[in-house]
């Protein structure tokens, strides 16, 4: 025997409520907050694609993962100008699947920026190794002024 209409009309309301209620909860309308990353070109972005770290050394075609966890990483290519014998005539090091990892949130006029960043790649000479895989303070606007 079916129950009544108006007692299959209540239960589907009902049923319709119940698997609304968790997008209707106070966290339905909080959006994550979202964290850029500054570099020495002065464009912070989300998830960018380049990232100058100095004038001779920069990285670029950059896909991420986990943006906006506490610890994201971006798989690119590494150029370093060796500057030898100057940076005007120096030999460009390509290393291709280098990583950038980048962590923390620093906050900055208003806005959250991942606060430090390091460089992996296994072939990077000892040199480099110990320039770039050390973690390192990432840029804020603020620094520029």
């Amino acid at each position: 025997m079916a129950p009544p209409p108006t007692l299959r009309r209540s239960l589907l309301v009902l049923a319709l409520t119940a698997a609304l209620m968790p997008a209707a909860g106070p966290l339905a309308g909080a959006a994550t907050p979202t964290i850029r990353l500054d570099d020495l070109s002065q464009r912070p972005s989300v998830r960018p694609a380049t990232f100058q770290v100095t004038t001779t050394v920069a990285l670029g075609g950059l896909h991420w993962s986990h943006w906006g966890a506490p610890t994201a990483t971006g798989s690119g290519t590494l150029r370093i100008n060796t500057c030898r014998p100057n940076c005007a005539t120096g030999r460009i090091r390509v290393l291709h699947g280098a990583l950038l990892q980048v962590r923390g949130v620093r906050i900055d006029r208003d806005q959250r920026y991942y606060r430090q960043y390091r460089i992996l790649d296994r072939a990077f000479t000892p040199s480099e190794r110990a320039t770039y895989t050390r973690w390192t303070d990432a840029y804020v606007p603020s620094d520029f002024r």
